[in-house]
């Protein structure tokens, strides 16, 4: 996967260039490192008089949203149901609450993400099997010792940042949905055919002067659904739509050859699993931080069926403070 360059350097003609387009990005925004290859008409000058370069409005957003990590794999029978019940939870707050199928085990890659003649669709990632080492084996006594396993906004209960039980799922949910927002993000994509180039502008807003540890912005390219074989139960006790032999969750011989694959992470757009640190240097005029990304689009990716989850952690302790989707179109 091409990694993008975040931008460091100044281009001052183009600033220059552009001196009525009021923006409050900081002066290294409109940055040569961007990839302007990927912009069909060749150049950020045109690219800000085109109005394509964002100029943010004020975030009325007050609520904290929510994303949970599914540690899940094509060859484990439990995972199906555990998604299942994580997806029921997402209708209940849709628009608040997302889903991200992460492909790994506590170890990385093991057996139940490993592909085969019988699964040949490859659906972890680099950065996924990061996620679950970092979780799993390099926790003392973590317990994500095997799959399936969830993360909610990395936030810890009972000393534990994961857990496979439900209520546990839910009631961090729920507690994240109802907490102070602490931290505000919105977000432009420009996304361009004819290159398959992404050009993401994001603005992230710390609300909350207490924090004083590093903040980490993540953003994360992620596959809408794909269909591929899964190994389901061949008899669940578990439904969690109350419908005994599911399809999605069940077959006579523990095999679903249509499955459909929810929210798979295919990688962190800049290469960084744990986020880029906002810094002084991402600073505008009015105090909020702005990072913009070039990225190439993938050719076994359709446009249409991506989108990013953008997020910002806490360096010290993980937790997620905040998280928006942009689709791509």
């Amino acid at each position: 996967m091409k990694k993008l360059i975040i931008l460091t350097a100044v281009l001052a003609i183009v600033i220059a260039s552009c001196d009525k387009v009021k923006n409050t990005d900081p002066p290294s925004a409109i940055s040569s490192t961007l990839d302007w290859d990927l912009y069909p008409d060749g150049d950020s000058a045109h690219y800000v008089a085109q109005g394509l370069w964002p100029t943010f409005t004020a975030n009325s957003n007050t609520q904290r949203n929510v994303l949970i990590e599914d540690f899940t794999g094509h060859q484990c029978p439990n995972s199906p149901s555990q998604t299942g019940l994580m997806q029921q939870l997402i209708a209940t707050n849709p628009t608040r609450i997302y889903g991200m199928a992460i492909h790994t085990g506590p170890s990385g890659l093991t057996v139940f993400q490993e592909t085969s003649a019988a699964f040949p669709t490859i659906l972890y990632c680099d950065a996924g099997l990061e996620i679950g080492t970092y979780f799993g084996q390099d926790i003392p006594n973590s317990a994500f010792a095997g799959n399936s396993a969830f993360c909610v906004n990395r936030m810890l209960a009972n000393s534990q940042f994961t857990s496979n039980a439900g209520s546990i799922m839910t009631n961090k949910a729920n507690a994240s949905l109802a907490s102070t927002l602490k931290i505000n993000i919105q977000a432009v994509t420009n996304y361009f055919p004819s290159t398959r180039g992404l050009f993401l502008h994001t603005e992230v807003d710390k609300l909350d002067a207490s924090i004083t540890s590093d903040l980490g912005i993540v953003v994360c390219l992620v596959e809408d659904s794909l269909i591929a074989r899964q190994t389901v139960l061949a008899n669940p006790t578990w439904d969690p739509d109350g419908t005994p032999g599911d399809p999605d969750l069940s077959h006579s011989d523990g095999i679903n050859e249509t499955f459909t694959h929810r929210d798979i992470l295919r990688g962190c757009i800049d290469g960084r699993t744990f986020g880029k640190v906002l810094t002084s240097s991402d600073l505008g005029t009015n105090g909020k931080y702005f990072v913009s990304y070039s990225y190439h689009l993938p050719n076994q990716y359709n446009a249409d069926n991506m989108k990013l989850y953008i997020y910002v952690i806490d360096k010290t302790t993980q937790e997620i403070y905040q998280v928006i989707e942009k689709r791509l179109l």
